[in-house]
Parts: structure tokens; C-alpha cells; sequence
């Protein structure tokens, strides 16, 4: 039999079980459990839902007062529709009769038309349909879907999508949630998924950023040395040194009216030098979509500033 104290720390919200620590935070972004010593996914913690089916520990999901989806502006509806059940019984299990089984199958056809009445209504089902599908190849969180799903609500409450691609607003309101929410997601990923051209994505980002007046936060160069790091799968002692480097060259303001990207990759080229780990300029230029130019500029003035 497993101890008593064995059990409490299970059941601690707060317990790693891989560093076997008091250090388990829950992350708002991801909406999951991570601990902060060794960064462990905790997939047996789950974030408690107030907008689902009500939850506590003494009597667990005994209350059934409170049941089905939890609201969610990725669905068309919200979560809060009506439902008629497919199945042809009653209460009691038993087969209906055949007019009976016409009149349900009448109000059920009522019921889906009543849901979609108008143009605006009709379009956000097609386009949160692609938003979900979209935002799943692209292993985005559960906060950016809801912050793009709520970005093209606007936008089509604004009648944007009239005349307009669904596809081309939908990667747009993707790109401008991982925009704001910091998600490392450039617009070539989005088109990518999306099927479409970076030319096509960004008028609709750009139409969307002015009608909606979208105060977008600009990605510092930190942000694109880990971006960059993460794409050129480069070690963890890599990254580290390339981020080291960034401070310094921050603190000797050499950052100062350069492109954040051919710094960022000038940044990770050193590093990748200093500790010993073959990479070409040609690889990092492709990921960073920079000249071999800008490259080779950047890194002249980080060497004779820094004399690395």
C-alpha cells in the first residue's frame, strides 16, 4: 500500500513527479500545468473550466445542473445552441411512431435553418470550421484560437468578408492572434497552411489591422533568435550562447535602425561558431529570409564591437 504521503503529493496540484518538486505552475498561454524546474508537461492536471459542467472535489461531476460545451467564440454558435438528438425514441426508450418521427425530423430541419438565418451567420460557420482546422496543423493554443475567432467576429460583423476571400481573412485573423498573444508563427507558416500566397495574407492582415485599428506589439529580437534556433533545430547550449550575445549587442546598441532578422541570424551564426556546431550562412539566410549580404555585414560589426 502507497503511503499517505505519497498520495498527497499526487494529488498536488503543485507536485512534479519527474523532478519530484513543489514547482508545477500553471501556464496561461497553453492552459496547462508546467514545471518550472524541468519544464515537465503535467498531463494528468487539468485546468478547471468554470464555462463547462460544474466541477468541485467532494461530489466531482455528481451535478448535472450544469452540462454540454463550454462557450467558445470558435464555434459559430458560441457553444450555447439548442440540439434536437438524432435518435428516433422517447423518455423511455421507445420507438416512436411514424408521424411522429416526421414531426421530429421537421423540427429538426427548422432548428438548423432558425441557427443560420442570415448571410453573417452562414459565413462564420464555413470560416471558424477553416479557423479550427487551420489552427490544429499549426499546433496553436486554445487562447489564440479564441483571440482569432473573436478577430474575425469583428471583421464580419464589419461586413469585411463581402466580396472578400474566406481563406485569405481567416490566415489573416490567425496571423494577427499570434500576433498579439507573442506565438512565434511567421506569415509564410499561415499561408502555408492556409494554401495561399504571403502577397494574399497580408493585404487581408493589412485590411484588418485598419479597419479593426489593431494595436499589433512589434517582436523584439530575442523573439526571432528563438525562432530561428527552434527552425534550424540547434542544441539548447546554442541557443543559449546566441541569446547571450543578443544582450550584449543590445547593451552596445548596435540593434539600433538594423533589421531585427539579419541580426538575429548574424547572432545564431556566432554562436553556433563558438560552440562548435556546423552551420551554414545559406541555412540560416533561408530561415530568416535575409540576404547572405545582410548576413555577413551584421556579423563584421558584432566582431569588431564585441571582438568575438
Amino acid at each position: 500500500m502507497p503511503s499517505e504521503s505519497k498520495l498527497n503529493d499526487a494529488n498536488d496540484a503543485t507536485y512534479c513527479d519527474q523532478c519530484k518538486s513543489y514547482t508545477v505552475i500553471f501556464d496561461m498561454v497553453s492552459s496547462e500545468y508546467v514545471c518550472s524546474s524541468c519544464g515537465c508537461v503535467a498531463n494528468d492536471k487539468f485546468f478547471n473550466n468554470e464555462s463547462g459542467p460544474a466541477f468541485n472535489a467532494q461530489s466531482g461531476f455528481s451535478d448535472r445542473s450544469r452540462t454540454g460545451l463550454p462557450e467558445s467564440l470558435a464555434i459559430h454558435h458560441k457553444g450555447l445552441s439548442t440540439l434536437i438528438g438524432l435518435g428516433d425514441t422517447d423518455a423511455r426508450g421507445k420507438a416512436l411512431e411514424p408521424s411522429q418521427r416526421l414531426k421530429m425530423q421537421r423540427l429538426r430541419t427548422w432548428n438548423n435553418r432558425s441557427q443560420l438565418n442570415d448571410s453573417i451567420s452562414r459565413n462564420l460557420e464555413k470560416a471558424l470550421k477553416f479557423l479550427n482546422n487551420f489552427g490544429d496543423k499549426l499546433y496553436l493554443s486554445q487562447a489564440v484560437m479564441e483571440s482569432a475567432a473573436y478577430i474575425y467576429r469583428k471583421a464580419a460583423v464589419k461586413k469585411l468578408a463581402k466580396g472578400r476571400s474566406t481563406l485569405g481573412l481567416v490566415g489573416a485573423a490567425l496571423y494577427a492572434a499570434c500576433r498579439e498573444t507573442a506565438t512565434p508563427k511567421t506569415i509564410s507558416d499561415v499561408a502555408a497552411v492556409c494554401n495561399l500566397s504571403s502577397k494574399d495574407v497580408m493585404s487581408h492582415y493589412k485590411l484588418i489591422l485598419k479597419e479593426l485599428s489593431l494595436q499589433m506589439p512589434v517582436l523584439h529580437g530575442p523573439d526571432y533568435v528563438t525562432l530561428i534556433s527552434n527552425r534550424l533545430n540547434l542544441s539548447e547550449r546554442t541557443k543559449r550562447e546566441a541569446l547571450k550575445v543578443y544582450s550584449e549587442v543590445q547593451q552596445n546598441r548596435i540593434s539600433i535602425g538594423k533589421n531585427p532578422r539579419a541580426l538575429a541570424g548574424a547572432v545564431i551564426y556566432l554562436a553556433s561558431q563558438n560552440c562548435n556546431e556546423f552551420l551554414r550562412q545559406v541555412e540560416i539566410c533561408q530561415v530568416a529570409d535575409i540576404s547572405t549580404v545582410s548576413l555577413r555585414k551584421r556579423c563584421k560589426e558584432i566582431k569588431s564591437t564585441l571582438s568575438i
